[in-house]
């Protein structure tokens, strides 16, 4: 027969909770029996209940070892992390640099552009009756621009009609004195070659 020890016993040399024990006797993984009222747990002599402290010991050693690893290796992740982070604000930081000048860059072209397409009030010359503004506004005769556009007899009547149609609708480009149409002279006439061309 082998020897009686009571389960707080085992419990204490084994380094486990008396919980854990009696979940091992209701498993059946130990013997127990009651003896006068009292549980008891049935060992062979060949049984050697582990000192909890020579358990508790290693235990402690491997479970340190393993949390000083773990800190080594996530303050090695923060150190990266925050070199990391420091190389995605220092991009960040030149590409905002760069689409600010680009920003300026585009401000000052597009501001230069508006500024050579502005001319001075042309939508007042209609009608009116003054031939030198013409000349000082750099105007000619539409059937002169025509010719100088290369467009042939019908193309000219087309573009005179349409040169009409658009200066009542306050195209800044055509101007009218004494109900003869003129011309800006620098102007851009494509939309109405192309008018022209599909009429």
């Amino acid at each position: 027969m082998g020897r009686l020890i009571k389960p707080a016993e085992y419990a204490k040399q084994s380094g486990i909770s008396r919980q854990a024990v009696y979940a091992k006797i209701k498993k059946g993984l130990l013997k127990a029996k009651k003896i006068d009222g009292q549980m008891f747990i049935e060992l062979d002599s060949s049984v050697d209940i582990q000192p909890k402290n020579e358990n508790a010991s290693a235990a402690a050693k491997d479970l340190i070892a393993a949390k000083d690893e773990t800190i080594k290796v996530l303050k090695e992740t923060i150190a990266d992390l925050k070199e990391t982070n420091n190389l995605i604000v220092g991009t960040l930081k030149s590409e905002v640099e760069l689409l600010k000048e680009a920003f300026g860059e585009m401000k000052l072209l597009y501001r230069t552009q508006i500024e050579k397409l502005q001319i001075d009030a042309p939508k007042e010359l209609t009608n009116i009756k003054d031939s030198e503004v013409i000349e000082q506004n750099d105007f000619i005769d539409i059937k002169e621009l025509a010719k100088n556009l290369g467009l042939n007899k019908d193309e000219r009547k087309k573009f005179r009609k349409a040169a009409k149609a658009m200066q009542k609708e306050g195209d800044f480009r055509f101007v009218v004195v004494e109900n003869d149409i003129y011309a800006l002279k620098n102007a851009n006439y494509s939309d109405f070659i192309e008018v022209v061309n599909r009429v």
